[in-house]
């Protein structure tokens, strides 16, 4: 039954390839305003993690966003026969704007590697087709359990360029490696890793789950640090912005290292933040369980 649903998925996938990219934003549209609509656990949280991030906001503020942020959500659904099946030039042709191109080149010409920081904001598939053009980047990957969806996941990534190692201790030492060897590898910095493997560190002013790893990459190999990101644009386009990671993120000190780690992450998101994954439980796994503000009883 897996298999026969995972089949389905991958052949619903390049059916969306098939749509010019405006009809699939517009359905990747109705299906955010339908997550809105019926009152989804995404609506939830993402007004939850909003009340957080921005006690600035009115409750109309709020919702706006929400909606905003899940209509973000459904686009970046329904962007995945794009970016993991048209050709890669036709993608490519999609980026329309890049910033901080210096900054890229800087971390090339200093010749101690690259680390790639990459939140969830906008599409961040696209990121693979823009630094394809001047890199070969590894990502850790963690297998999928249905050999359908692994295999397809496996051979999108391997098709522009993106090498693989697996979310283990064998691929963290890897990940050494190649920074060693003057290398690239892109860290996902905002989802929450084992309890062992982060620190509580504040995000918007709120104790929040953080990896340690680009943090002891870092310090270790002392690696340049290249925020990025692919926001979509009003022409239909996208734009790469590319800034620097903040510095204390070398500190060996890891709750410093976590806390800049966040800095530079909300600086990304302050760009653009309708686009970002706010229907992500973020600020799961508090110490005092009492204080995750997902439980009903603590935020209705």
């Amino acid at each position: 039954m897996k298999n026969a649903g995972a089949q389905a998925g991958i052949w619903l996938i390049h059916l969306l390839a098939l749509l010019p990219l405006p009809i699939a934003h517009a359905l990747g549209g109705l299906l955010g305003r339908i997550l809105w609509w019926t009152g989804s656990e995404s609506a939830r949280i993402a007004r939850i993690n909003l009340r957080i991030c921005f006690p600035e906001f009115t409750p109309e503020q709020v919702d706006q966003m929400a909606r905003d942020c899940l209509v973000a959500y459904g686009r970046t659904c329904t962007e995945m026969g794009m970016s993991w099946c048209w050709p890669i030039p036709k993608v490519q042709e999609l980026i329309t704007h890049v910033e901080g191109l210096e900054y890229l080149q800087q971390g090339l010409d200093q010749k101690n590697g690259i680390i790639l920081i990459a939140p969830h904001l906008g599409n961040w598939e696209i990121l693979n087709h823009f630094f394809r053009q001047y890199l070969y980047m590894t990502v850790m990957y963690r297998p999928v359990k249905v050999p359908a969806v692994d295999n397809f996941i496996f051979e999108t990534r391997k098709r522009v360029g993106v090498g693989l190692v697996p979310a283990s201790r064998e691929g963290v030492m890897a990940l050494f490696e190649i920074l060693e060897n003057n290398g690239v590898v892109a860290v996902l910095p905002d989802q929450k890793p084992r309890p062992k493997s982060g620190v509580i560190a504040p995000f918007f002013g709120y104790p929040a789950l953080t990896g340690k790893l680009i943090g002891e990459l870092a310090a270790e190999t002392d690696a340049y640090l290249l925020c990025c990101y692919a926001k979509r644009l009003e022409n239909g386009g996208y734009g790469v912005v590319l800034t620097p990671g903040d510095p204390e993120i070398r500190n060996r000190e890891p709750v410093a290292s976590a806390t800049a780690l966040n800095k530079s992450i909300e600086e990304c998101i302050r760009d653009c933040p309708e686009q970002y994954q706010w229907g992500y439980k973020r600020f799961g796994r508090q110490p005092v369980p009492e204080n995750d503000p997902y439980r009903k009883a603590v935020i209705p």
